[in-house]
């Protein structure tokens, strides 16, 4: 093996002129381009994936436990769709994957300004409620601070909409046996790019919700339970093994709804898996093309050493140490390209991630920016896997080694 890396070493050394060398230059580039292309769709996709799945778990829970009551076509408002304390929190919360457990409660209900009359429905949190996304994308204001219980924290879509900055106190209408008012102070304002859910929402104390709901104190519309990850391939039995602990624990006459973004926001899963079939093909063609490439190269390769290939031969060296020699050179220049490949589509990863530099349209990609998320794992992964492929089909080549005859292949020039 020392033997065929060091003639690989020698094959087109001193031969600038000749077509090798160019051929060489395109294939180095072409595996660059193609690893370049992988590496930065499979950033770009675990980014989306990243982002769009913290925004269905930050608005709809990644699992939510909600009321079932017995009678049909009641008011959602009434008791029968509340929740008592629920008995199997500290269960759940003492999962490995369980981040937060918070207790929401809902109603809807109007906003009016001097010129303008927008539906909202008002979502009630209390001290479980976990803040980190919506502090994320903050851009006026502050988060509640604990113990508020006057605040309203709106999204700027809605604030352009009627007018409103932080400080304002916005008079909100509820319609029931009677029309009730309530004035809140807005502390903050968010911009999460969710144009159909944070037009709508406004968070504000949850004993307000409650009180305009007739509730007790410690009732809630449902339970809304968050994971510190978001991996599809483990919704279903995490999903089930939270359903278990509750179901434990329930008391004759309870009936309770198990539900979670993956199936309430099913379009954006969709989207998502949509994407990733993108990846795949593109994976499949970047592959292709390098390989392609990579043929052309070795062939020429080939052709301007057939005499050296006849010498070989004449001095007793067999097919298969010829097509070491082969893949050798081969497997140096497929290194090569995927190195310049890393390296430049982590230093373009590192300045979109940072910088920002290409932008979106929200209303159609949910996000503002191209979504970056590195994953070192996956680039190995990718690198591993193309080298694989292609030197598996530069095999194809190197099979025309065997029929070159050292009695007329000698003589060649």
């Amino acid at each position: 093996m020392k033997l065929s890396w060091f003639i690989a070493s020698r094959i087109g050394n001193g031969k600038k002129g000749r077509l090798a060398s160019l051929g060489n230059v395109i294939a180095v580039l072409s595996v660059a381009a193609s690893i370049l292309v992988i590496i930065i769709s499979i950033c770009v996709s675990r980014g989306f994936r990243k982002e769009i799945m913290e925004k269905m778990s930050a608005f709809a829970g990644d699992v939510t436990i909600s009321v079932m009551p017995p009678t049909g076509g009641a008011d959602f408002n009434t008791e029968d769709y509340s929740l008592p304390a629920l008995r199997s929190r500290q269960d759940i919360l003492s999962l490995p994957y369980v981040k937060a457990v918070q207790a929401v409660s809902y109603r809807p209900g109007m906003i009016k300004t001097e010129d303008n009359i927008q539906g909202v429905m008002m979502k009630g949190v209390d001290s479980t409620f976990d803040w980190s996304f919506y502090g994320a994308c903050l851009e006026e204001g502050t988060v509640p601070e604990a113990g508020s219980d006057n605040f309203a924290f709106i999204s700027r879509r809605m604030a352009d909409l009627l007018g409103f900055k932080c400080g304002d106190k916005a008079t909100f209408y509820f319609v029931g046996e009677q029309v009730k008012v309530r004035r809140l102070e807005i502390c903050g304002i968010y911009s999460a790019q969710l144009e159909n859910l944070d037009k709508a929402y406004v968070l504000c104390p949850k004993k307000v919700v409650n009180s305009l709901n007739g509730w007790e104190d410690g009732r809630s519309s449902s339970y809304q339970i968050l994971f510190k990850d978001h991996f599809l391939k483990d919704y279903h039995l995490r999903k089930n093994q939270i359903a278990n602990l509750v179901y434990d624990k329930l008391e004759e006459g309870e009936y309770y709804r198990i539900s979670g973004a993956v199936e309430d926001m099913s379009n954006l899963v969709d989207w998502l898996q949509l994407l990733d079939m993108n990846v795949l093909i593109i994976l499949i063609l970047m592959i292709a093309v390098a390989a392609f490439n990579m043929v052309s190269c070795v062939l020429i390769i080939l052709f301007e050493n057939i005499s050296s290939i006849g010498v070989l031969k004449a001095l007793g060296m067999k097919d298969s140490g010829i097509k070491k020699v082969f893949l050798a050179k081969s497997f140096r220049i497929v290194v090569l390209g995927l190195a310049i490949g890393n390296v430049a589509a982590v230093v373009l990863l590192l300045l979109q991630k940072y910088f920002k530099i290409l932008s979106l349209n929200p209303a159609n990609y949910f996000i503002d920016h191209v979504p970056v998320d590195i994953s070192w794992w996956g680039i190995v992964a990718s690198d591993v896997l193309s080298l694989a492929a292609i030197m598996a089909i530069l095999l194809i080549p190197c099979h025309f080694i065997s029929r070159i005859q050292p009695a007329k292949t000698i003589r060649v020039r």
